[in-house]
């Protein structure tokens, strides 16, 4: 389930109204094992195949398929006027 904040919605429709969620599985071999959360992309995917889509509050979401299914929420944070997307609530099922 992925929601989205306000402010991250303004943000979304300024860039095209479409997001995905870009998951990497890391093979493990190391002794401590990691898993990276999520990252918030504009547009679609190279394979929307593997997403489910949604629409979320006017925004078209793309959420990969093996992403395991926590409550996620988009927000924003910014830095000296740079804005970008980022994922609250990741933890790995």
């Amino acid at each position: 389930m992925v929601t989205i904040s306000q402010e991250a919605q303004d943000h979304a429709m300024k860039n095209g109204g479409e997001l995905y969620l870009e998951y990497i599985v890391l093979q493990s071999g190391c002794c401590i094992p990691y898993q990276p959360g999520p990252t918030v992309r504009f547009g679609r995917p190279r394979d929307p195949a593997r997403f489910h889509a949604a629409a979320v509050e006017g925004i078209t979401v793309f959420v990969p398929r093996e992403l395991p299914n926590v409550p996620l929420r988009i927000t924003i944070n910014s830095f000296m006027g740079f804005k970008w997307l980022i994922v609250e609530g990741w933890r790995h099922a």
